[in-house]
């Protein structure tokens, strides 16, 4: 279901970002220096996805555990620091494709992209740690799931709390509080319509 909503999400992105560039003109003012910077962003972005996927023998759009291919937790390249770098790389190659072609509305397909990717990663990261033995120590070693937790990030050091180091918390709680303020804005719209 998720790879579904993901792929139509992006299809509508890059979609809306060239009809609103091409023919509305809403929001087509992205300045040429940020889109320049966005499309750099975006080329950075599919590089880490493709280093992810060439590192990773079992990255695939389907949620199993491949015993056919001894499947087994991957630890090298990117998967050093980041649990999920390949759905990293997705969510700042969708935000930055919509700047980079230069629409601002596009970012909001682009934000529903980035629950989707988000809620994908947390469905996987369930499934791994309840059907791939190693994968509980794995979590302990790398703490990064989407976000590298870092010991110190430009010069403010970040405590460990629990599971997670105090920036990933801090992020989830965001995360948490619109993906809350966004339903509700959407709840109310849709029964006043």
């Amino acid at each position: 279901m998720e790879i579904q909503a993901s792929g139509f999400l992006f299809l509508v992105t890059v979609g809306f970002a060239a009809l609103d560039v091409g023919r509305l003109h809403e929001s087509d003012s992205v300045p040429t220096a940020l889109s320049l910077i966005a499309l750099l962003v975006l080329a950075a972005a599919l590089v880490f996805q493709a280093w992810a996927m060439i590192v990773n023998p079992f990255f695939s759009p389907e949620l199993r555990i491949q015993r056919e291919r001894d499947h087994r937790v991957v630890t090298a390249g990117p998967y050093r620091r980041l649990r999920h770098p390949g759905y990293l790389a997705m969510i700042v190659a969708i935000l930055s494709s919509a700047l980079a072609i230069g629409s601002w509305l596009a970012l909001i397909p682009a934000v529903g992209f980035w629950f989707v990717i988000v809620r994908r990663a947390q469905l996987e990261e369930e499934f791994l740690r309840r059907n791939l033995v190693s994968y509980v120590d794995y979590m302990r070693r790398v703490r990064g799931g989407l976000l590298p937790c870092l010991p110190a990030f430009s010069g403010l050091h970040i405590r460990r709390i629990g599971k997670s180091c105090q920036l990933c918390s801090h992020i989830g709680k965001i995360y948490s509080y619109l993906k809350a303020t966004i339903g509700s804005i959407l709840a109310a719209r849709c029964a006043g319509m």
